[in-house]
């Protein structure tokens, strides 16, 4: 619980969750792939699948997994003292594993994109891929 409340834990996990949004927020906006719409959508979560919620509520729970997904990162490599240049590499595998995982949910909803469009996908990668960056490097030991 106490690593939750680290505050490089917390500070990495709002900055790089932030970022990772924008970026999607602005590749959305000039492409038209509906990458940002996936990152918000929680249409694969049974109940919260009923609901609408309003975008700055759909980024809070995004922030809080990006806020978990540090947390992790954070204790892993701490446990296994990884150095920066492993931490940062293991953080964009991570989240490229994560990104994979978590792209076919687009079957699962109409607003995001299909679950075949090959362009989506290369954008939703390369944000996890800055999204690891990120993460990474501002989790290094200082």
């Amino acid at each position: 619980m106490k690593t939750l409340f680290n505050r490089q834990v917390m500070i990495a996990s709002l900055v790089a969750g932030c970022l990772f949004g924008i970026f999607f927020k602005v590749v959305e906006n000039l492409t038209g792939s509906r990458v940002y719409t996936l990152l918000l959508n929680v249409d694969y979560i049974p109940i919260l699948k009923n609901y609408r919620f309003p975008e700055v509520i759909e980024f809070s729970f995004h922030l809080v997994i990006s806020w978990f997904i540090t947390a992790i990162l954070y204790t892993l490599r701490n446990k296994y003292k990884w150095n920066n240049g492993t931490l940062i590499r293991n953080s964009i595998v991570l989240q490229m594993i994560i990104g994979c995982m978590l792209f076919p949910t687009t079957t699962f909803s109409t607003r995001t994109p299909n679950f075949t469009d090959f362009y989506a996908f290369s954008w939703w990668l390369a944000g996890h891929i800055l999204y690891g960056v990120l993460v990474g490097v501002l989790l290094k030991k200082r």
